[in-house]
């Protein structure tokens, strides 16, 4: 019975907690788009769900010369520059993957360094009937993982009920920039994210699993509404 036992006061502080980590959990995998941006010298900039490059001088050189030379490029044709349109657009697509493996390797490579530090420490950190406050903080940062699982989740159940293919997603553009099938990528993932979850409610105590489950559900869709939809465009156009 102890798993049905529900503690409001605690749903109250961790479904408070899943709203603003929502939103850090956002931003910080923009910033990890961001920094390989700035790192490869593109001026790039963030706003409240993405990142974007501006005054981008490689990409408006592919451009012009491909709405120049179209018919010679899609049939692989001679033309003057060829050569160093071939390496520019090499080195752009190049760019391209490694900015776009900055976000989820950021959101991966914190949520791993959490998970691993809360299994080492979690005889320190969980007991019977309680969660310690340092146990928390790993629990949250172990759920990055979670924006895998999530948008994997969304992705096909769209692909389900739509039939659309959106191409949306970092994993998917990076599998099809991989020449990868593009369920690979946001697939295991995805898979990996879950076992996660899974791996954190077993070691809880059994108290707390409902009422960290419902604070999840509850917390998660509200700092989802309320950043994306609803106020991060103002706070960060």
């Amino acid at each position: 019975m102890k798993y049905l036992y529900f503690d409001f006061k605690l749903f109250l502080i961790l479904a408070f907690t899943f709203i603003i980590m929502t939103v850090a959990g956002t931003l910080s995998h923009e910033l990890g788009h961001y920094a390989v941006a700035e790192y490869l010298g593109y001026d790039a900039r963030i706003d409240y769900q993405s990142m974007h490059t501006e005054n981008d001088v490689r990409r408006k050189y592919l451009d012009s010369t491909f709405e120049k030379y179209s018919f010679e490029i899609k049939n692989n044709l001679s033309f003057p520059g060829k050569q160093n349109y071939d390496t520019k657009r090499k080195e752009y697509r190049s760019d391209r993957i490694k900015i776009l493996a900055g976000g989820p390797l950021q959101t991966m490579i914190t949520g791993t360094i959490g998970f691993v530090l809360l299994l080492a420490y979690r005889k320190k950190i969980f007991s019977v009937n309680k969660t310690t406050v340092t146990g928390w903080l790993l629990v949250f940062c172990s759920l990055f993982w979670l924006r895998q699982t999530a948008n994997s989740f969304m992705w096909t159940a769209g692909y389900i009920f739509t039939g659309e293919k959106s191409m949306r997603a970092d994993e998917l553009r990076l599998a099809r920039y991989l020449d990868f099938n593009i369920w690979t990528i946001h697939s295991i993932t995805g898979i990996l994210g879950l076992i996660v979850l899974f791996t954190i409610l077993s070691l809880f105590p059994k108290n707390q699993v409902l009422t960290f489950i419902s604070a999840g559900l509850v917390g998660g869709i509200l700092g989802f509404y309320l950043w994306l939809m609803k106020f991060g465009q103002y706070i960060l156009p």
